[in-house]
């Protein structure tokens, strides 16, 4: 089986989603409702669901090691395609804000569309290697 498909991986990454789900909604829940009003410690909450974003990184980078040489390949070129595809696209957008009057953005589409360019990529990749 290859990577990203492995039953194991598809466990692991779910529980750290549902960790990372948990701890955003507390941590918006006590901002929101000023039960933490001392800066440091909104900068804290704010954060705490990183926490699991770091545990997410960890179960991708295991599987990524774990996978075959063509998967990591494919892998590989569907990151870099996301990376360029998002320079490209974030680029565009900001000169449209500088000369065009585009609306400002919240930086979580930066995400929104890293993810989708790399789904793009790695369908391309894959193809590739068929």
């Amino acid at each position: 089986m290859g990577i990203f498909c492995s039953p194991r991986y598809a466990v692991a990454l779910g529980a750290w989603f549902a960790l990372y789900a948990v701890l955003l909604v507390v941590s918006l829940t006590l901002i929101d409702h000023n039960v933490v009003t001392a800066m440091p410690q909104r900068v804290l909450v704010g954060l705490a669901p990183m926490i699991a974003g770091f545990g997410i990184l960890g179960v991708i980078m295991r599987e990524y090691r774990a996978g075959d040489e063509l998967q990591q390949r494919i892998t590989a070129e569907a990151i870099m395609f996301a990376f360029g595809a998002t320079a490209v696209i974030t680029f565009s957008y900001g000169f449209l804000q500088r000369t065009a009057g585009a609306p400002d953005l919240s930086y979580f589409w930066v995400w929104a569309i890293l993810g989708t360019t790399w789904g793009i990529g790695t369908f391309i990749a894959r193809r590739r290697y068929k």
